[in-house]
């Protein structure tokens, strides 16, 4: 069976449902989540949202800063600020956050922390102001959609950390706002990002319940397979999984070069080196 094929019956038994993709730097996720990506675009219509920290992965579309309705970013903004920073031992801070339902727009929002944060013993508007800011360039009023008109884009993260945390995750929750619009999430590589571990948990069985959120993983740290949940693809030496996993026997088959993808219906060894050619086919495509 040629690569192209094998692909293909992975989307099929993918259907719509989170992807995963774990290994170590260097051993060929980054391409092999492309050129699934890629494909689902050519084959199905569907729009990609990339999204990565490196320059040199731009994936054949344009670059583009993505839009987040306010609407969804405010009934979850504490979701959002909890995934850098554990807010079960702010209760000020969380009562904000709930505030912010209340308000239609983002401006309206920020212009109420302002307001309370000139008293200065109130710490937690201020420490929520400055945290909410940091998304300033995503929020858009505007509750359109993410309607990418059918393209493949490529968003670059910027270098602030705590920022980039707080990007990632207002994406997949505007993922599960949107659930009916044919667009493909690809983070790449959000384990790179100081998410915690019990906020990466939680994400991953959020995007268990929506679709097309697909997650590229360097280390899955106390995590495993099992606890992931989704269709996976591992690549070779991922030692965390194959000594952990219930899949051990299989995944310590896995030859250097090679990705096994565990699926639903399926599972597929597939060559790296081939689909390194079959990336550069469909970019030369599209």
């Amino acid at each position: 069976m040629n690569i192209e094929k094998k692909l293909t019956k992975i989307l099929l038994d993918l259907g719509d449902r989170p992807l995963t993709v774990i290994g170590p730097p260097g051993s060929g996720k980054t391409t092999i989540i492309t050129v699934l990506g890629l494909m689902k675009y050519v084959l199905e219509g569907s729009s990609i949202t990339y999204v990565t920290q490196k320059s040199s992965d731009v994936m054949g579309g344009a670059l583009t800063t993505p839009l987040i309705p306010w609407k969804c970013i405010r009934e979850n903004l504490f979701l959002v600020l909890d995934s850098y920073e554990e807010l079960s031992a702010r209760p000020g801070i969380t009562i904000l956050a709930s505030i912010a339902n209340r308000f239609r727009t983002y401006n309206n929002y920020v212009k109420y922390l302002r307001y309370l944060a000139k008293n200065p013993r109130n710490v937690h508007a201020l420490w929520l102001l400055e945290r909410v800011s940091l998304l300033r360039d995503f929020v858009t009023d505007v509750d359109a959609g993410n309607n990418m008109d059918r393209k493949v884009v490529t968003n670059l993260q910027g270098r602030d950390i705590r920022g980039g945390v707080y990007l990632t995750t207002a994406l997949i929750l505007n993922s599960m706002c949107h659930q009916s619009i044919n667009n493909v999430l690809i983070l790449d590589d959000i384990t790179i990002l100081p998410i915690r571990d019990e906020a990466l948990l939680r994400i991953i069985r959020m995007t268990r319940g929506i679709t097309n959120t697909w997650m590229v993983l360097h280390g899955i740290g106390r995590l495993n397979i099992e606890d992931l949940n989704t269709p996976t693809i591992v690549t070779n030496h991922s030692g965390i999984a194959k000594t952990h996993s219930r899949y051990r026997e299989i995944l310590n088959q896995i030859q250097p070069g090679e990705a096994l993808y565990i699926g639903i219906n399926e599972q597929l060894k597939i060559r790296i080196h081939e689909i390194k050619e079959l990336r550069n086919k469909l970019l030369n495509k599209y």
